[in-house]
């Protein structure tokens, strides 16, 4: 329906009262005429406003889109710690005390070797290296046993705690059972969870960092791109190849063939085809 303007005209009479021009009349016919085409306008306007929405929002679609699927970025960090000889747990006779070696018996003198941080340490036999504490919950208890760097003493050594602080090498699970008050760990038990790779031989395991894709998940797993550049390392140069693999829609892996520690990576997600 299309509105066609009216032009008003006035009444006009000469000074004897005599009609000169006779104007447009105030009817019925022409108010509703004005409604009609009020009306009329409302309705395009509305149109206008709805289509416009509806176009932004389509922007806005594709916006998020871009955001928070087809262009994506994030930071990582990958660790490489491993045990290359000894650095065996065990239980201390008649304590709740744990003793670390490089035989599973202590020897004074004799040194493990692990490699934290891009270079090799020694890790010396030692006895009393945690008390394990006893548990008079009536639910398990979990510890681990994990190397760091002790700022005090200038040494790699061991900890005992419930949670193993990001990029530290963990060596044994520690599981205490419920309502034990003994006074040694003969009901405690001790899991071996070392990564042990020996020096200049084809690596037992490869390290790795899961990337979990913090925007809208990839509908078309595994079609899709990633670059990833590292920012920081304990080495640069041994970091090696950094290798995408087992892209899924939910996240991807990424692993590196280098002999490098405490890798930072910068990953980028490119999918510009997703629908």
């Amino acid at each position: 329906m299309s509105y066609e303007k009216l032009k008003w005209i006035d009444e006009v009479k000469d000074q004897n009262g005599n009609l000169i021009q006779k104007g447009t009349p105030l009817s019925q016919k022409n108010m509703n005429r004005m409604e009609d085409g009020i009306d009329l306008a409302d309705n395009v306007i509305g149109f206008i406003v709805a289509e416009t929405l509806q176009k932004v929002g389509a922007i806005n679609k594709e916006l998020e889109k871009w955001q928070k699927q087809r262009l994506q970025q994030g930071l990582v960090y990958l660790y490489n710690k491993y045990v290359i000889t000894g650095c065996i747990v065990s239980k201390m006779s008649n304590s709740r005390y744990l003793q670390i070696s490089l035989t599973g018996t202590y020897v004074a003198g004799n040194v493990s070797k692990v490699s934290v941080d891009g270079k090799y340490v020694g890790i010396s036999d030692e006895q009393m290296i945690a008390m394990v504490p006893m548990n008079t919950d009536s639910i398990t208890d979990v510890y681990y046993l994990y190397i760091d760097y002790d700022n005090t003493q200038g040494r790699y050594r061991s900890y005992l705690a419930a949670t193993v602080p990001d990029g530290k090498l963990t060596l044994y699970k520690i599981t205490v059972p419920a309502n034990d008050t003994g006074m040694d760990l003969a009901s405690v038990t001790l899991t071996d969870v070392r990564r042990i790779e020996a020096i200049n031989t084809i690596r037992n395991t490869e390290p790795y960092v899961l990337v979990n894709i913090p925007g809208f998940p990839m509908l078309d797993a595994g079609d899709y791109d990633v670059n990833a550049t590292v920012e920081l390392s304990s080495n640069v140069m041994a970091v090696g190849e950094i290798i995408i693999y087992d892209k899924q829609a939910n996240g991807f892996k990424i692993k590196i063939t280098g002999s490098a520690d405490n890798i930072k990576i910068r990953w980028t997600l490119l999918n510009p085809d997703i629908k």
